[in-house]
């Protein structure tokens, strides 16, 4: 009984830390989710102008000031590598084109500990699946969360990228996978880009989904010969000019979206070891409960015994 009862102590504190950090972590997701929502809406309705972004000297560099910290991203001259930024024609028109699928990359995101349920078990055979489904494509994953980064190198699948930290979403390191998620698929070597998270419900497990990141051509609106027309009537006035802000506002949205991801991720994660741990903490309390009540018959058997024997003494003695 001592052991049950150290768990359950065990258990009823990491259920109150679970409580703790998934309640500052929905503040944050709800917030967040909010914000996407706005600036995906205005990219979308600015995108079926995109065709009408053209190289300048100024939009390359507006994406050198938009580029990330990380050395690896940029040459020793200060360039950005990502070299198809600066063909001829369109800028931002390489994120909207529609290819020909041969490559596809999946980033998997789970949890970088256990002991919530089902949470990474499931989204590891989700993204099993999904490379089953793709077998007539090249495909490649990239985990996120040091489960998912420990289960696929045990398992032999060869990995893109990893990101075996994930335990602490802020803004830098959703950044940091959106560059490197843009330079796969910008250098070509990526056709398709796909996200797999869990999502969180408020009282049920979370759902596991494919959500596509790039090519961005989800977000244009087509009419049913499949040509793409306006998304809004708005007309928005811009300064300094279109192609600066459409270019700023799309590295904000990937980069919002990325975060949102994360941090979804993370909420479901807190909730299903929160909840992992309630169902712990209540079974070792009905355990408890069936030890006492076997304690105690046990102890009264043993009294009504020993009453039992004290009477046959007494009796035998007169």
């Amino acid at each position: 009984m001592k052991s049950i009862e150290n768990i359950h102590e065990i258990t009823k504190a990491m259920e109150m830390i679970a409580a703790f950090r998934f309640k500052r972590a929905e503040g944050r997701f709800a917030k967040s989710r909010i914000y996407l929502k706005e600036m995906e809406t205005l990219v979308a309705n600015l995108s079926s102008s995109v065709e009408n972004i053209k190289d300048s000297p100024r939009s390359v560099t507006n994406l050198r000031h938009n580029a990330p910290a990380d050395p690896s991203q940029t040459s020793s001259s200060g360039q950005i590598r990502h070299a198809v930024w600066q063909t001829p024609g369109s800028v931002a028109g390489p994120l909207f084109e529609k290819r020909i699928i041969r490559k596809k990359t999946l980033l998997a995101i789970t949890g970088d500990k256990g002991l919530c349920g089902a949470y990474n078990t499931n989204l590891l055979k989700a993204a099993a699946s999904w490379v089953s489904a793709n077998a007539d494509f090249e495909t490649a994953i990239i985990p996120v969360g040091k489960v998912a980064c420990e289960s696929f190198k045990k398992k032999h699948i060869p990995m893109l990228l990893s990101y075996p930290e994930r335990s602490k979403v802020n803004l830098e390191f959703a950044k940091k996978i959106t560059w490197a998620l843009k330079d796969l698929f910008l250098s070509a070597q990526s056709d398709s880009i796909e996200l797999l998270y869990t999502t969180y419900r408020p009282g049920a497990a979370g759902k596991n989904i494919f959500v596509p990141f790039l090519s961005l051509d989800y977000l244009m609106v087509r009419n049913k010969k499949g040509n793409k027309i306006a998304n809004s009537t708005i007309e928005y006035i811009l300064e300094p000019d279109f192609e600066t802000v459409f270019i700023s506002l799309l590295s904000r949205y990937l980069e919002g979206k990325v975060y949102l991801t994360l941090l979804e991720s993370l909420v479901s994660e807190y909730s299903a070891r929160m909840i992992a741990m309630k169902q712990a903490t209540d079974n070792s309390d009905e355990i408890l409960d069936h030890l006492r009540l076997l304690r105690n018959k046990t102890r009264q058997a043993t009294i009504t015994r020993e009453l039992s024997e004290i009477v046959s003494g007494a009796s035998v003695l007169v």
